[in-house]
């Protein structure tokens, strides 16, 4: 009976990995992430300058689309040479509030 239950928890567990997944390759498609991408690499890359206190990104739409929320965050972690971990789906995705 034990056993049944870790192999149901660790089904749903992967079950929401490929949902999100999928999720995050819709959002992709999407031109507003393309858009988010570019503000949160440049926002990024501002940091990087000690004189600079740039933050490019619009508030309407990282609050209200999915799309562009999430290429805001993908650009902002790649361009600020974050390293890549299994779990940043989360943090594109806005399972994160940190960003």
């Amino acid at each position: 009976m034990k056993t049944a239950k870790i192999f149901a928890a660790l089904g749903a567990t992967l079950l929401t990995g490929c949902a999100m997944d999928a999720r995050l390759q819709e959002l992709r498609e999407m031109p507003s992430f393309h858009v988010g991408y570019g503000d949160g690499c440049l926002t990024a890359t501002e940091e990087d300058k000690s004189f600079s206190t740039k933050k490019a990104r619009d508030a309407y739409a990282f609050k209200n689309d999915d799309a562009y929320r999430a290429g805001w965050r993908q650009g902002y972690l790649e361009c600020a040479n974050r390293t890549a971990k299994a779990n940043d789906g989360g943090r594109i995705l806005g399972e994160r509030r940190d960003y």
